[in-house]
């Protein structure tokens, strides 16, 4: 098995578990915990934008997990880069899909404070 097949079977693996872990978020069934969800002062002080920031961080984990896996294949597919670089590109796609859902779902819990919709 080569690095590249290694390589997508991780990503791919990985960015099932990302989605199966984003839907309980997406359909509001998280309540506020110690562990599982998006978790600011904000959204623990707040239940109306605890279940929203959670919905849109799955949301966006998922549309990015989906996105990581699509890209896994097409260089799998492709194999235009070196194995070395290749790994790099899978750290890369199995770390971004949490990091721009989370950089979103910063940017929403801001807008949603900054339109008073609950107290700081």
């Amino acid at each position: 098995m080569s690095i590249f097949e290694k390589g997508l079977i991780t990503i791919c693996v990985c960015c099932a578990l990302f989605v199966v872990v984003s839907l309980p978020l997406i359909f509001r069934k998280v309540p506020r915990n110690p562990v599982y969800g998006y978790r600011t002062r904000a959204t623990l002080r707040d239940d109306a934008l605890w279940y929203e920031a959670n919905a849109c961080f799955g949301r966006w984990f998922l549309v990015m997990s989906v996105l990581a896996s699509g890209i896994a294949v097409a260089l799998d597919l492709w194999r235009g880069v070196s194995p070395g670089a290749y790994m790099k590109i899978s750290i890369v796609l199995l770390i971004a899909p949490v990091v721009v859902a989370g950089l979103l779902t910063n940017r929403f819990v801001r807008s949603w404070l900054a339109a008073g919709r609950v107290g700081g």
